[in-house]
């Protein structure tokens, strides 16, 4: 696993942000986050119509 961007950096749609390996289970996972104020809120509304 490696990280390519920092956080607080902003990126560019298509842009990979990290790199991934493998973590032992028998599928893939993701975990994504967007945080405001330091505070988690839900994703959808950012990303709707991109």
């Amino acid at each position: 696993r490696r990280r390519l961007v920092q956080e607080g950096e902003q990126v560019k749609a298509g842009q990979p942000i990290a790199e991934l390996g493998r973590t032992g289970t028998d599928r893939e996972m993701l975990h994504f986050e967007i945080r405001v104020g330091g505070k988690p809120v839900d994703p959808l509304p950012l990303l709707q119509g991109r």
